[in-house]
């Protein structure tokens, strides 16, 4: 199991759009409509994996990171990095990556938005809790898989 490197979260170049949710299933649904919006009014190409990494991340947050019903933060904004998605909740444990097996049926979520987006990571808020954030683009050392043919050739 990998656990995340603490760090901040990128720096906002816009304010934050913030959204307050309870930690409640029928929430997350909540959280992807606001992001959803949120990315159509900032014409973020990257719709999709946007709103995956918000339910993941709130589903997360839902599942081990709050009492149930408790306050759920979510903020959307921009960073230099690129679109940055941020949840927080009351919970100081540490997120961490569980490897993929063909056993599990849950608990890939982390997995995923390693691999799809441009960095993610946590950091311990002052007054408790945690942020958990990814931030959205594409990969470094990833690249899209658009820049190739069927062939596998470079574009």
């Amino acid at each position: 199991m990998a656990t995340a490197r603490e760090n901040a979260p990128p720096v906002p170049v816009t304010d934050p759009s913030t959204l307050v949710i309870a930690a409640v299933p029928e929430d997350i649904k909540t959280a992807r409509d606001f992001a959803r919006r949120w990315f159509e009014a900032k014409a973020i190409d990257d719709r999709g994996t946007g709103l995956l990494v918000i339910s993941e991340l709130v589903t997360n947050a839902y599942r081990h990171g709050s009492e149930p019903g408790g306050p759920v933060l979510v903020r959307l904004y921009l960073s230099h990095d690129g679109p940055v998605v941020e949840v927080r909740d009351t919970s100081a444990a540490e997120p961490y990556v569980k490897p993929f097996t063909l056993t599990e049926f849950s608990g890939r979520g982390l997995a995923t938005i390693q691999l799809i987006t441009r960095s993610w990571g946590f950091q311990h808020l002052a007054s408790g809790g945690k942020a958990v954030y990814a931030v959205l683009g594409e990969r470094p050392d990833h690249p899209s898989p658009g820049r190739y043919s069927r062939n596998g050739r470079a574009l």
